[in-house]
């Protein structure tokens, strides 16, 4: 099956008018989210009759209950509510917000505006064909973008959408798209139907013989219809049904300004590359809270994306910028700053109104390829997670053995970090559970006099073997450090960081968010934020 290389939004057409309803219907139906939602047809069936008795469906009720699974995709990709690991949907803030009739429109409009691909449930196993890797657009702003400009007459139309804006992967594809229409409108009619058959050839993903542009238009305009009904909804732009997006040009210089208000207060969000949970979590913010980019509102005299992305590179190797002090950040941009504007930048990092994950360590430290720099960023999330860390200390006997992490907290306690950089997977064999049960725990137990009380392994992908927690923390009790319990834990990168991001956007302390992470160590290993989350009951 071939990926997706158009925007795609669920069917049929639905006005955001009906988002309130839909919700309010999923809520009955699940027994205010209580009833299993993955795999269960009768929930999906009820969904249906409940739709209809809130009148946003027709009365009619599918055999396997499709039509309440599609509905239910709808709101996941709005992301007010997202599928757990157990297979429920849990509604996120936005949705309770919604259920509870606070701030309806305008937070419709927001999550009209943070739409985004990818997201969480276009990351879905479920949902097929994926997109294409090299996707990272906001739909609806795009489009809002699109028409707002003079040399496009301050309109686009129906088929310009089809054939032209939904190709678009990036939010900088922008200029580009905007060529590809002017060239359209000023081409013959035959000229005109040799570039439409020429975009159906290539960007139709579908599996079907008929590729040609007639077939494509049929198959896209209605996701076009249905991304220009949103817009409208916002108040941005003006649907003329079945027509074009418009733009009242007097009022062109406001609708600019509310897109770039929405630009600094919801960057685009990467946690899809970290748990889907954090991700749907994140993008289901409500009105009230929201993510504000590094940058807020610097006006910088030279180029402000050249200047955002040199700060982005010299931070990429700190998870949450905004807790180090105002000097600490202007010593680290002076570097490459002058000092004036470095200590703007600094200022404006640390007054972020909600502190959050860096999208660039996120990026950098998960595709990282250099054994070194990865131990040294998994330290900097340990360090955000609350622990002191010493990076490669000394044994207590002066032996060779060297730990990559040692992590201090409490007034006598501390623990042993090995961060693993294999790919596609790390396997923990035999002579790393010998070499952690008889050499680094004892060998760095009563390190500054403090007892270790736990070991773990960071793998930058998947793993296995992790009976062989087990193993180790048997052989320390029975052999190295008899009738120690030290117990340990694997977990991957991306589920750490999940992690971290849970502990920030909970505006947990230090001491809370260290306490949080030991209840976790249980000899078991957690590749997603939602297996951690079973296990530790207080994230609830």
């Amino acid at each position: 099956m071939r990926e997706r290389l158009l925007w795609f939004i669920t069917r049929p057409e639905r006005d955001p008018a009906t988002h309130l309803e839909a919700l309010l219907a999923l809520r009955d139906a699940t027994d205010n989210f209580k009833v299993k939602w993955s795999g269960n047809r009768e929930a999906h069936l009820n969904y249906e009759q409940s739709l209809i008795k809130y009148g946003v469906k027709r009365e009619n009720i599918s055999r396997d209950g499709s039509g309440g699974r599609t509905w239910a995709a709808m709101l996941k990709t709005f992301a007010y509510c997202y599928t757990n690991t157990e297979g429920f949907l849990i509604p996120t803030r936005v949705g309770q917000s919604l259920l509870s009739k606070h701030k309806v429109a305008e937070n419709i409009k927001k999550q009209i505006l943070t739409l985004q691909i990818p997201n969480a449930y276009f990351l879905e196993s479920g949902f097929k064909p994926k997109f294409a890797e090299g996707f990272q657009i906001r739909p609806a702003r795009f489009l809002i973008k699109l028409t707002n400009q003079e040399s496009l007459d301050y309109y686009v139309t129906k088929k310009e959408i089809t054939y032209f804006a939904l190709k678009a992967q990036k939010d900088t594809d922008l200029e580009k798209v905007t060529e590809e229409i002017k060239k359209f409108r000023s081409a013959s009619p035959p000229e005109q139907e040799s570039i439409k058959a020429e975009i159906a050839q290539v960007f139709d993903h579908r599996e079907r013989s008929d590729k040609g542009a007639r077939a494509f238009e049929i198959a896209h305009s209605d996701v076009a219809h249905t991304f220009m009904l949103i817009c409208n909804y916002t108040g941005l732009v003006e649907y003329i049904r079945g027509d074009a997006l418009r733009i009242d040009p007097e009022k062109s210089q406001e609708i600019q300004e509310a897109v770039e208000f929405h630009d600094e207060r919801y960057p685009f969000n990467t946690r899809y590359m970290i748990s889907l949970e954090r991700m749907a979590e994140s993008n289901g913010l409500d009105v009230d809270r929201y993510k504000a980019s590094k940058m807020g509102s610097i006006k910088q005299a030279t180029n402000r994306s050249k200047m955002q992305r040199k700060i982005d590179r010299m931070l990429e190797g700190i998870p949450n910028p905004s807790v180090l002090s105002v000097n600490d950040l202007k010593q680290i941009l002076e570097s490459e700053l002058p000092s004036r504007e470095a200590e703007v930048a600094a200022e404006m990092i640390v007054s972020q109104e909600l502190a959050s994950i860096s999208s660039e360590f996120v990026r950098s430290y998960l595709a990282e390829t250099n054994d070194r720099i990865f131990e040294d960023k998994t330290a900097e999330i340990f360090k955000a997670l609350g622990f002191e860390v010493v990076m490669r200390p000394k044994s207590v006997n002066l032996v060779r053995t060297e730990v990559e992490i040692l992590l201090k907290y409490g007034l006598n306690s501390c623990a042993i970090i090995d961060a693993k950089m294999y790919r596609p997977k790390f396997a923990l064999p035999a002579h790393l559970i010998s070499h952690m049960a008889s050499e680094y725990i004892p060998n760095y137990d009563k390190f500054e006099g403090r007892n270790v009380e736990f070991f773990g392994y960071v793998t930058v992908a998947d793993f296995g073997g992790e009976k062989g927690l087990e193993k180790i923390t048997r052989t320390v009790y029975e052999k190295t450090l008899p009738g120690r319990n030290i117990r340990g834990i694997m977990i991957t990168a991306s589920a750490l960081l999940a992690f971290l991001d849970y502990c920030m956007e909970e505006n947990l302390n230090n001491d809370e968010r260290v306490e949080l992470f030991l209840r976790s160590i249980k000899n078991k290993g957690y590749k997603s934020f939602g297996q951690l989350l079973n296990n530790v009951t207080s994230l609830e």
